[in-house]
């Protein structure tokens, strides 16, 4: 394992800075699962009870105050099916950032055969794109601030034994993924841990859960307008399909009152002059009346 030589030499503990985590009514097991799997990573993690949603976020910094966190970490549920990931990395001044979370797999979901050591110090590995905006690298430096272990924490351990990834997609998603280094050995093959999630920032604030804008992602697309657009698409193709079928009916019915020319049988039309002719017509007439009688008397019996 890789061992903190400053950690040796000066084991006093300066940075007593805490994270409040904290979850909203209303979140499923995983993302509960989830945050006592980072509880487990982070010793200066600090949890609290549920917050209600419907109250103001502003009281999530009066909440850390009390608790004596300077940070918060706050996974949030809207319509039980969408979740929200709020960063603060200084009540007093901010800045905040919100993201949209997916793909949540918990360490007990996946069962990796990588381990690590309980509350032991992390690699903090990032993508390079993170230096290609000055919005990534604030939000470079806010992952710093909120996946770090103070150093010298007296319930941490001198060891760089896992690696925590931040991989940075084309579309600008964040996909997070833990890493242990076998025998601290960083050379050789890493075996991934767990938890795996991934993060959409939707907007990044100039305070803690207030103040301006600092950026606004124009590409995120609420889940809400999402699934409400899904809706409408299918009930336009709904009306589609019922009106096809009504203009099918009317052409049928204005397709049965057209009367058709009938070359074939405007031939026999014609009215017949010779006598053997009108002889053959009238024994056909006679088997016809005569077939026409059988039947209505079998009719009548029955």
């Amino acid at each position: 394992m890789g061992i903190d030589e400053n950690a040796a030499v000066n084991p006093k503990w300066t940075d007593r800075s805490r994270t409040m985590v904290t979850l909203s009514r209303g979140v499923p097991a995983r993302v509960r699962h989830l945050a006592n799997d980072l509880k487990n990573f982070f010793p200066q993690i600090h949890s609290e009870p549920k917050f209600d949603k419907k109250d103001n976020l502003l009281i999530l910094n009066e909440m850390a105050g009390l608790s004596r966190c300077e940070r918060v970490m706050y996974f949030e549920a809207r319509s039980g099916q969408d979740f929200y990931l709020w960063f603060s990395t200084n009540i007093a001044g901010g800045p905040s950032a919100k993201f949209r979370v997916f793909n949540v797999h918990t360490m007990s979901e996946l069962n990796f055969t990588g381990n690590c050591l309980k509350y032991s110090r992390p690699i903090l590995s990032f993508d390079p794109a993170f230096e290609s905006a000055p919005h990534m690298r604030l939000l470079k430096e806010m992952l710093t601030q909120m996946f770090y272990v103070p150093e010298n924490h007296p319930k941490s351990k001198p060891y760089f034994d896992h690696i925590i990834n931040f991989g940075l997609t084309p579309d600008q998603r964040i996909w997070i993924r833990f890493y242990a280094i076998p025998a601290g050995n960083i050379d050789t093959e890493v075996e991934e841990i767990g938890p795996r999630l991934v993060l959409e920032l939707i907007r990044i604030l100039n305070g803690s859960f207030e103040g301006d804008v600092l950026f606004n992602n124009q590409e995120y697309i609420s889940p809400r307008f999402h699934r409400r657009q899904i809706r409408l698409a299918a009930a336009a193709k709904t009306r589609a399909r019922a009106s096809e079928k009504q203009s099918r009916a009317v052409k049928h019915n204005v397709l049965k009152k057209i009367i058709r020319p009938d070359h074939v049988g405007e031939i026999f039309n014609e009215e017949v002059s010779s006598k053997e002719a009108k002889k053959l017509m009238a024994q056909i007439d006679a088997k016809k009346k005569k077939k026409s009688k059988i039947g209505v008397a079998k009719k009548a019996k029955a």
